[in-house]
């Protein structure tokens, strides 16, 4: 689904699924990165039908609020009384409103829309402020959005599927800006179970568009080696009283070899989100640095089937072991 798209639904009540949208790689964990998708006819898409309604007349009324309170005013009272009145939108359905709404006001109003998702403490909330860790306008915005999600994580002690769902929408967008968020954010949160996503997405590889067209077969550009030489193509004579001249048209003769560039591949080494696999996955694999494996996928793939999960599942089963020995009784 597409960006716009998705913000309207997936923090909330998520969006029937995109067949143009790649699966993400299977981690052998639970299938957190396809779309929470409710069945027709269920309770969640009945709210979502009857919230998509009443969602425009909403967005008419959070811009009135806009214009009255902040929109070129710099009276700090007056601010204060309009964060005061955003404060009052609690339904889940609107926050991806308030976010695209409020996106170009200043720190202060921003920070309070994200102060006011992480109060909440729901699991809607916590989705919309990782969407804005992810999605947000300019760097600034995702910084502090990620410092919040991560506050909620360390409350909570967990992460839930919908802000996994966030994430690995953001891994697979084509914006390296979105990419290299959530990767940092996957590592903020310790998302093991990203890792074979953050493997496909460190390297990007798309196709150059066509720009020109000679009739034939579209191409990209034109390279010319060579020598041209001039000469007198043709002479018009210029006859007057007692007067001959004549008017040359000169012509142009090239030499050489011409490259006609008809297609090309675009790849993108992704240098935040490899910094961001490297760092997760060391500190997954108990300490030992990974960073020897540099760009190379196939090795990394390797890596994670061959020692990242054995591993993983190791330190599973003795955490999951110590949790079940009974404690001595005390003397």
């Amino acid at each position: 689904i597409s960006v716009a798209a998705a913000m309207l639904c997936s923090p909330v009540i998520a969006c029937p699924p995109d067949q143009s949208t790649p699966a993400a790689p299977d981690s052998g964990g639970d299938s957190w990165t396809t779309n929470l998708i409710p069945a027709r006819g269920t309770p969640e898409a009945l709210a979502y039908a009857n919230a998509k309604k009443s969602r425009q007349q909403v967005e008419k009324d959070l811009k009135k609020l806009r214009a009255k309170y902040f929109h070129g005013i710099r009276n700090t009272e007056t601010r204060q009384l309009g964060i005061i009145e955003l404060r009052k939108y609690t339904d889940p359905a609107i926050f991806p409103s308030l976010i695209q709404i409020f996106a170009d006001e200043g720190t202060d109003v921003r920070d309070a829309l994200l102060d006011h998702f992480r109060d909440l403490k729901t699991d809607e909330a916590d989705a919309s402020i990782a969407w804005a860790a992810v999605f947000g306008k300019d760097k600034e915005f995702r910084a502090h959005a990620a410092e919040r999600l991560a506050d909620r994580t360390r409350e909570t002690g967990d992460v839930t599927n919908r802000v996994k769902w966030v994430i690995s929408l953001g891994l697979r967008d084509h914006a390296n800006d979105q990419v290299a968020a959530a990767a940092g954010l996957a590592q903020q949160l310790q998302l093991y179970d990203a890792i074979p996503m953050l493997i496909n997405a460190q390297i990007s590889q798309s196709s150059g568009p066509s720009r020109a067209d000679d009739g034939g077969e579209p191409a990209l550009a034109y390279i010319l080696v060579g020598t041209q030489q001039a000469y007198v193509q043709q002479l018009t004579p210029i006859v007057g009283d007692n007067a001959v001249a004549f008017n040359p048209q000169l012509g142009v003769v090239t030499n050489g070899v011409v490259l006609r560039v008809i297609d090309a591949v675009v790849i993108t080494y992704r240098t935040e989100v490899n910094a961001a696999l490297i760092g997760l996955s060391t500190q997954g694999w108990g300490g030992q640095s990974t960073a020897s494996l540099g760009w190379d996928q196939k090795a990394w793939r390797t890596w994670y089937t061959k020692d990242f999960l054995p591993y993983r599942h190791k330190v599973e089963a003795e955490l999951a072991a110590a949790n079940a020995k009974p404690s001595s009784p005390t003397k």
